[in-house]
């Protein structure tokens, strides 16, 4: 399964009407609740489960009583399914059957991060804060029977610490390539273990991953997300040049969400980056976030005592944003949503600044929007290096939703291809390389 790449593509100007049933920051698949948000969260539970997250029969189980407005509902029956597996797990641990405590451990960490989809970390700190404590001390207990463990880091910035994760084939100090995988606005490092580096010895990198200013739980000390992102990135990759296993002329770094702001920012201004995947690249996070034109409603009508009845009466899929909303006030360290659209005002970026080798990936609901479509044309004609690829994804490969979710699996082998063929990798264990397709350039695209 391959998605479409596309080398140095000229981009057309104008974008084509959206048509009603793609909705901004979600796409127009659908798989199980009516409200496109909640749907999405269970499409996130489902997608992370191909990658050991949580089994699919353990998602629906747990959601098959949840209203879909039902926020308690939606925390309860995570969190019971999660229980059930953490014994599970613990009795396979104690029986000496490790590599099936390892495995069920990681799906206790993923069905209890999933229940923070619902669960406002401003109104409910505390209760927040412990299931994320208890979903990551359950990751530990996964990464310490890994072979080599998943390494638990900290990096300082600032007086304080970044906590992350560093992946690596063996147990040897051969200096390799470096996936940097950079989160996104919602998300935590071990989330991002999931997208690249557990399963992936064979690939041969290295992979690390950590929760930024603003990151994972970094609002309880105090830190927020900031325009430069560039800052916190730099002080990863001087910890990685400290390494003696880490090939620093073959680092990349691959940004999902708003980390494709932040790794193109980081690129821009950090020349250690030898290649650049952005999933989308986003130049202006204020001009990205009101594409979805009823963020701007939300912000105006947040206080307004019967607002939220009115849009579940109504079925407006607003109805759905009302606690991930007060996720990203509590990142940004705000009160209300227009002050977490002004702040962002200042999340911009010049692509002209970036001069390394590039991948930009898009799934083709996103880019049905004006902005992102923008930002596309901008990157093609600005970045400043001949290697520049732009892949979309496609709705029957159940890739065309915000950075081609659902498929996960799409995405890493886009990654892992590309960067082979940028460090120019060797396969040593291919045994027949397939024949190239040559793809034509100027090719273009709506």
């Amino acid at each position: 399964m391959k998605a479409q790449t596309i080398n140095n593509p000229t981009v057309k100007s104008t974008t084509p009407a959206v048509p009603k049933h793609n909705k901004p920051l979600v796409g127009r698949m659908k798989f199980y609740y009516k409200n496109p948000i909640v749907d999405a969260y269970f499409s996130y539970l489902l997608a992370f489960g191909a990658r050991g997250g949580a089994d699919v029969g353990e998602a629906f189980a747990a959601v098959s009583n949840v209203n879909q407005y039902d926020t308690e509902a939606w925390v309860r029956e995570l969190t019971k399914v999660a229980d059930l597996a953490e014994k599970d797990a613990e009795r396979s641990f104690s029986r000496g059957h490790f590599i099936t405590a390892r495995e069920t451990f990681l799906r206790v960490y993923y069905l209890n991060r999933a229940a923070l989809f619902n669960l406002s970390p401003v109104k409910e700190t505390k209760r927040y804060s412990e299931i994320l404590d208890h979903a990551v001390a359950n990751f530990r207990k996964a990464a310490a029977l890994f072979n080599p463990p998943i390494e638990p880091i900290e990096i300082d910035f600032e007086g304080k610490k970044l906590k992350g994760y560093f992946m690596k084939p063996d147990n040897s100090n051969v200096k390799r390539p470096t996936i940097y995988n950079v989160g996104g606005g919602e998300s935590f490092s071990e989330d991002m273990c999931f997208l690249f580096g557990i399963g992936d010895q064979e690939r041969g990198y290295n992979v690390i991953t950590v929760d930024l200013p603003g990151m994972g739980n970094t609002a309880i000390q105090g830190m927020k997300m900031e325009p430069t992102m560039e800052k916190p990135v730099s002080k990863v990759i001087d910890y990685l040049e400290s390494r003696p296993d880490v090939d620093m002329d073959k680092l990349a770094v691959f940004g999902p969400s708003l980390g494709g702001y932040t790794v193109a920012r980081a690129a821009a201004h950090d020349k250690r980056i030898k290649a650049m995947i952005a999933n989308s690249i986003i130049l202006n996070q204020y001009e990205y976030l009101v594409q979805a034109k009823e963020l701007k409603v939300l912000a105006k009508y947040e206080n307004f005592p019967l607002f939220k009845l009115i849009t579940r009466l109504f079925g407006s899929w607003l109805a759905g944003l009302f606690n991930f909303m007060d996720i990203y006030k509590w990142r940004w360290q705000v009160n209300t949503i227009q002050e977490w659209l002004d702040a962002c005002k200042k999340f911009t970026v010049d692509p002209s600044d970036i001069d390394c080798p590039s991948l930009l990936l898009v799934g083709e609901d996103e880019l049905a929007y004006s902005a992102t479509h923008g930002f596309i044309a901008d990157a093609m004609q600005k970045i400043k290096n001949p290697k520049v690829d732009l892949v979309i994804g496609k709705g029957d490969q159940g890739a065309s939703g915000k950075n081609m979710l659902p498929n996960v699996t799409l995405i890493r082998h886009t990654v892992f291809d590309w960067l082979d063929e940028v460090f120019q990798k060797n396969e040593e264990k291919e045994v027949e390389k397939p024949s190239k397709v040559k793809l034509k350039n100027n090719v273009e695209f709506s």
